[in-house]
């Protein structure tokens, strides 16, 4: 076969590979696929090779390691250096602790086993629940190359999309609610499809060095008419993503980051009613949450939002985040529209744990055009899963 796709490294343990203590023929298939279709397949265990090991996989290429103590992911990123290959272009398929320590701490994307007991596999971010859907995850993430569509650095903060929305649907009638929707279906529906979205997000990350950022924290931009109970589509997505490229626990379950106290206007279906450069209703329609009142300052934020044209709720974000004390602020949509994308150096002078009024409280310093790079690679993948 030729293979078409990008080259991955796909490392696993044992346990992986056991259904009530017996080898799974249809998980087992699916490693030598895997090296049928060009990829590195690696068993690796902190205990000796299993008796059998070798009547399963003798003649496939799928290779078996002793590695103790591979909790520390040593295994994970010298076999990814020595075959040429970046930490993001690693999945590591995890079915107990050590799996989960050997993928964290080998900078690889970690996919859970559904199938084992274990404790804390139920709690990653990307599941799969059968190996049929390991196939698929590992065939639709292996076809995008692991960069943001387009990425840009700002004097403020950075900005990064994974999609082009400009480009998605058959016409000029597409538009952010229409994408609203698909992305909505695939959160929703689960499976392989919000799967391979995770890991295409979580490489992109990766390949940012998301991993080597010391104290993270995340959040999710809220809606126009959020109910601010941490249950924004985006929501568990975001919990998803940051189990899968971060140790961090921030922000905490039930509790967003941001809070929207009056409903704003809907600016993406509003027309002309409404000057979509003006960030005079955000400021004074969110603020911070007050739980986290203590546990902003010096911290790096990741702040999640669906997609973004002008760059308006991003600037208030920040401006909110840097009053807080954060140290960074790192904007990530999932898709983009158009070239409009400004960054806005917004100066919040109050409380930004409580609502704010625009006039007596916050400051538009400038905005100016935010220019980045684009990769245009692989968005046919993307708008697959967004369809």
């Amino acid at each position: 076969m030729t293979y078409k796709g990008r080259l991955m490294l796909l490392v696993t343990s044992p346990s992986a590979l056991l259904v009530k203590g017996t080898v799974d023929s249809s998980i087992a298939q699916v490693l030598k696929e895997a090296v049928a279709d060009g990829h590195i397949v690696g068993v690796v265990s902190n205990q000796a090779k299993p008796d059998w090991f070798d009547n399963v996989f003798q003649g496939t290429g799928v290779e078996f390691a002793q590695s103790i103590g591979r909790g520390d992911g040593e295994i994970v990123r010298e076999t990814a250096k020595n075959k040429g290959l970046a930490p993001q272009d690693v999945l590591v398929l995890a079915a107990s602790r050590d799996d989960i320590a050997m993928g964290k701490n080998g900078n690889a994307v970690l996919v859970a086993a559904a199938w084992s007991n274990k404790p804390r596999i139920s709690e990653l971010g990307i599941q799969v629940d059968s190996p049929a859907s390991l196939r698929e995850i590992l065939h639709l993430t292996s076809e995008w190359d692991g960069k943001w569509w387009f990425s840009a650095k700002g004097s403020y903060y950075g900005v990064h999309a994974l999609a082009d929305l400009s480009t998605m649907g058959q016409g000029k009638g597409y538009d952010l609610k229409q994408f609203r929707s698909q992305l909505k279906t695939t959160i929703k529906t689960g499976g392989p499809r919000l799967n391979a979205l995770l890991a295409m997000t979580a490489r992109s990350m990766l390949t940012q060095g998301i991993n080597t950022v010391p104290n993270l924290m995340w959040g999710v931009f809220p809606s126009s008419d959020s109910t601010n109970t941490d249950t924004e589509v985006l929501s568990d997505f975001t919990r998803r993503l940051r189990t899968t490229v971060s140790n961090v626990r921030m922000a905490r379950r039930g509790q967003p980051l941001f809070i929207r106290h009056r409903a704003s206007t809907k600016r993406s279906t509003s027309g002309s009613k409404i000057d979509r450069l003006d960030p005079r209703e955000q400021i004074e329609t969110i603020h911070l949450n007050p739980a986290y009142a203590n546990n902003v300052a010096g911290r790096n934020v990741i702040v999640i939002d669906d997609c973004t044209t002008y760059g308006v709720s991003f600037g208030v974000a920040a401006g909110l985040l840097y009053k807080a004390g954060a140290q960074s602020v790192t904007c990530v949509a999932l898709g983009k529209f158009g070239g409009l994308l400004e960054e806005f150096q917004v100066e919040i002078t109050g409380d930004p744990f409580k609502p704010l009024s625009y006039d007596k409280e916050a400051i538009l310093h400038h905005r100016n055009p935010l220019f980045g790079s684009e990769n245009s690679s692989s968005q046919a993948v993307l708008k697959g899963l967004l369809s």
